[in-house]
């Protein structure tokens, strides 16, 4: 947030992220890419059932690359 409100202003933002980001309701005055890294399940989360978690995916007004997963 304190980026788009300092001068100059950025061209673009670029966020990484396993999908677990409160993301703004409104676009930033700056283009926005998501790196998104699939997340992955631990054993923990896979015996308490939280594997079926998914998380919201990232705004339309982003450009997503998904990273790493091969």
């Amino acid at each position: 947030a304190r980026a788009v409100r300092s001068r100059p202003r950025p061209d673009v933002i670029v966020a990484l992220t396993d999908g677990q980001t409160p993301w703004p309701s409104a676009p930033p005055p700056a283009r926005t890419v998501v790196g998104l890294f699939p997340r992955p399940v631990s054993a923990s989360a896979r015996r308490r059932e939280e594997h079926d978690y998914v998380p919201d995916s990232p705004p339309r007004w982003a450009r997503v690359v998904t990273l790493g997963g091969g």
